[in-house]
């Protein structure tokens, strides 16, 4: 049930380069609606094809992760002998991961549960925020889920989404670490890109 939270970031549209962008609350509201909205009306066609829903996930949600910061929160140390086209690829495969790990789960239960959201309270100037809610489920307890954003250029994007106080970045941070001692960056985007569960040893 939990991979469903990851994807439904998506950010409002802005009307016009004189329009102030949308708060980051405002940002991960619409998304949810938004993405809940598609799967509702197209179920039983992403059913049939989930290769096309793999590409609406990819576009509805992928723009409004702040890629880049994110690769550089998992790689850490490593992102700093890493090269520009390893940082690439392994911003590219690191999508894709998701895309191919939890868009599965959005469609299955994704029309199915409701979020409540807390007010937010933050200062004028800030530049990160943590927007929290709770998922409820049909069968069983409420989920607390937080999205912590930051202000990058203009519009807020999310860098990391916490589920019951659990940071996805971090979890994942540690397999990647773990994974590159025992054998190296360039395997470990391999292994991404091939979809690989570096939870599991290489094989």
């Amino acid at each position: 049930m939990k991979p469903v939270l990851i994807g439904i970031a998506f950010a409002a549209l802005l009307s016009g380069a004189a329009i102030a962008a949308p708060p980051p609350d405002e940002v991960v509201k619409k998304a949810t609606e938004d993405l809940q909205a598609a799967i509702a009306t197209r179920q039983a066609e992403f059913k049939a094809d989930r290769g096309k829903f793999y590409a609406v996930v990819d576009e509805m949600v992928a723009p409004h992760f702040d890629l880049p910061y994110i690769t550089q929160l998992i790689l850490a140390r490593h992102g700093r002998s890493a090269s520009p086209e390893q940082k690439q690829r392994f911003q590219a495969a690191f999508k894709n991961m998701l895309i191919r790990s939890y868009a599965n789960a959005l469609l299955e239960y994704g029309a199915s549960v409701k979020t409540e959201w807390k007010p937010v309270h933050m200062a004028d100037d800030a530049k990160t925020v943590t927007v929290h809610s709770r998922v409820i489920r049909p069968n069983g307890p409420p989920v607390p889920l937080g999205f912590a954003m930051r202000q990058s250029g203009d519009p807020w994007k999310v860098y990391d989404i916490t589920i019951e106080s659990v940071s996805l970045i971090t979890g994942f941070r540690a397999q990647v670490a773990s994974a590159i001692k025992n054998s190296s960056l360039d395997d470990v985007i391999a292994r991404l890109e091939k979809g690989d569960n570096l939870g599991k040893p290489a094989g």
